[in-house]
């Protein structure tokens, strides 16, 4: 018998299926993974957030500088004081808060308060020339004590930290990487929107407990722009942490009537 060699098929050892359908696959299956490795993180986190003392926050997360702005006009003084004065007002109905917590003036015409892991809250100087009575002020401080009470700063750092591991872990760059950051962001983003509401909940407890009403308190949001068309609209819905400014009212006022606080008062005209 002789032998008659035969060349090779060409589709010996290739797939039927597309090789962009497996790199599909394995990059689904990637981004599968890790998303359940940061849903696992995320949930340690949480279970470990409440035993870390707020003491042990503070010396974690000093100031680093934030707290060394000296008021540079009379001015910033008089909002300074102002500010000083309302935090030590709302935080007397809050027995078992932090001794950490303290309060600034950041320079800049950006209308905003931020509230930094550790106990520190500034507040714009730009906010400062918005508001017009004590109410609004005592709420928008008040939220920011909200999310100390809630913890929030440390469990959004421990969500940041878990994704950059994982980021880290996928060369921290690359479409793997970049879908598995963009995959859990847009999934905290509902838990961010909740964090929100309830510091929402917690700020309003305390201006109710200080002025005896809530009246005067969402003024101040009433008052800023809501997005025009029905696709901002929709998008800002989606993709913001903060619930839109005209929902948060009605949310806020129906909280209100929910617990039964006087919505009429008068309000406290703020210093200048």
């Amino acid at each position: 018998m002789n032998h008659e060699p035969r060349v090779p098929r060409d589709d010996v050892n290739v797939t039927a299926r597309h090789p962009l359908k497996d790199g599909a696959v394995m990059l689904a299956g990637v981004v599968v993974v890790a998303g359940l490795i940061f849903g696992v993180a995320v949930l340690l986190v949480e279970q470990l957030v409440p035993y870390v003392p707020p003491s042990w926050e503070a010396r974690l997360f000093p100031d680093f500088g934030l707290m060394e702005h000296t008021p540079d006009s009379p001015e910033q003084e008089a909002q300074l004081e102002v500010l000083n004065t309302l935090l030590e007002r709302l935080e007397a109905h809050w027995p078992e808060r932090p001794e950490t917590l303290r309060v600034g003036l950041l320079d800049t015409d950006g209308v905003n308060a931020l509230a930094f892991p550790g106990g520190l809250i500034l507040v714009t100087t730009g906010l400062m020339t918005e508001v017009q009575s004590e109410n609004e002020l005592a709420f928008v401080i008040g939220h920011e004590l909200g999310h100390y009470h809630g913890r929030d700063h440390l469990r959004s750092l421990g969500r940041g930290v878990a994704l950059a591991t994982i980021l880290a872990l996928l060369g921290q760059s690359g479409t793997v990487g970049e879908l598995v950051g963009i995959s859990s962001d847009l999934s905290t983003r509902g838990f961010s929107r909740e964090q929100e509401e309830q510091a929402d909940a917690f700020g309003l407890g305390l201006v109710e407990s200080e002025f005896g009403h809530v009246h005067g308190a969402t003024d101040f949001f009433d008052r800023l722009p809501a997005p025009e068309s029905a696709i901002e609209r929709a998008l800002a819905t989606y993709l913001a942490t903060h619930p839109l400014n005209d929902e948060r009212v009605r949310s806020i006022e129906q909280l209100a009537r929910d617990r039964d606080w006087k919505t009429e008062g008068e309000t406290t005209a703020l210093a200048r």
